[in-house]
């Protein structure tokens, strides 16, 4: 399939979960979300989680169900790397991380958050 008939098509997904949705920048064909546990000093798996739609966002699809993880994003925004992780901390001081399968990918999506 080509690239921009993936992009039509996945546009079209999106906009079926949020109607704002006027571009897609990038995509990660496997990406799974994290919260960090202080307590524990440990990672978390996620459930369902999002904020109020900004200009942009992350939107991450589930593959095996309809939950969909949204998360704005923010000027200040606090991230960093660490092996298939990009790591952030959300405005209410929650430390999430999204696994990615493709350190390709993790570092196209790190040099996106940089411009």
């Amino acid at each position: 399939m080509e690239d921009i008939q993936r992009k039509s098509i996945n546009q079209s997904v999106l906009q079926r979960h949020d109607p704002a949705v006027t571009d897609i920048i990038d995509t990660a064909s496997y990406v799974v979300v994290y919260n960090y546990d202080l307590d524990k000093q440990s990672w978390v798996g996620s459930t369902r989680d999002g904020h109020d739609a900004p200009f942009f966002s992350f939107m991450i699809l589930n593959r095996l169900s309809l939950d969909t993880f949204t998360f704005g994003l923010f000027p200040s925004m606090e991230y960093q790397t660490m092996e298939n992780y990009l790591i952030y901390k959300t405005p209410e001081g929650l430390v999430q991380g999204l696994w990615m399968f493709s350190l390709d990918d993790r570092d196209r999506f790190v040099q996106l958050l940089g411009e």
